[in-house]
């Protein structure tokens, strides 16, 4: 089992879209994968055309069987949503005894071949209880100063996480709503590579689809598959960037 972070420390990201997208893709592929909503806005339900519910609520506070608890969503995919509820569980988990793995523990029993964690933006026991579980964490990011200075906070969060003796497998960076037309864009793009290098995937597209897909509860492979966020942009006589191409990185990454 994987266990994949998708977290940012600035909001608006795309990191929702990412997972709930990424996950989709891999249960496409054939791989069993559970969501995890650790957000207290529970989008990964909506975005879904599911109903809120306090999943990580029950798990967590009210010591219900995972089993019972988690939600089909696709074929091969299967959530375990959030809401409200989520902010207690923050508080629960403050006044337990060892609070850093709570969530870690009850993930190891699962059956999945992939988890992933859709992280809050903020910096609370419940996100260092989802990296600590973490074996990978994606970043997305958009391409400007604010939300690049959000990946080096992250960044550091996960260095303090490895001194306690919880280190990561590794970390990718995915840039989000890119648009090749603007220059703050493309000049972001170009330090991020220089600064990151290889850790840096291929950006995914701006592409008004996304809010579109999420209106009619569905994914994106679901409403509009030759979409450039699926597909990426045209370079020439391929494509590059998009979430097909993150979704075989993925999977080359984990060794398919």
């Amino acid at each position: 089992m994987h266990i994949i972070a998708f977290a940012n420390q600035k909001g608006g990201v795309g990191k929702t879209t990412t997972a709930v997208t990424l996950s989709h893709g891999l249960a496409r592929s054939g791989k069993k994968v559970l969501l995890v909503d650790l957000d207290p806005q529970g989008h990964v339900a909506f975005s879904l055309g599911m109903d809120k519910s306090p999943g990580l609520y029950r798990l967590i506070c009210l010591n219900e069987k995972i089993e019972s608890i988690i939600q089909p969503a696709r074929e091969n995919f299967d959530i375990l949503a959030g809401d409200k509820f989520t902010e207690k569980v923050k508080r629960h988990i403050t006044l337990s005894d060892f609070r850093e793995t709570i969530l870690l523990d009850l993930l190891e029993k699962t059956d999945y071949d992939f988890v992933m964690l859709d992280m809050a933006p903020s910096l609370d026991v419940l996100h260092l209880n989802g990296l600590v579980a973490s074996d990978w964490v994606i970043i997305p990011t958009r391409l400007d100063a604010l939300a690049v200075d959000g990946v080096n906070e992250i960044l550091s969060t996960m260095g303090e996480i490895t001194k306690r003796g919880y280190p990561f497998q590794g970390y990718s960076i995915l840039p989000t709503f890119f648009d090749r037309t603007t220059r703050e864009t493309l000049t972001q793009l170009k330090e991020i590579v220089q600064t990151f290098g290889g850790k840096v995937f291929p950006p995914i597209p701006q592409d008004t689809r996304v809010r579109e897909s999420v209106a009619y509860g569905k994914t994106l492979w679901e409403y509009s598959l030759m979409s450039p966020a699926i597909q990426g942009y045209s370079d020439g006589n391929k494509h590059t960037g998009g979430y097909a191409q993150l979704l075989q990185r993925v999977l080359e990454t984990f060794h398919g």
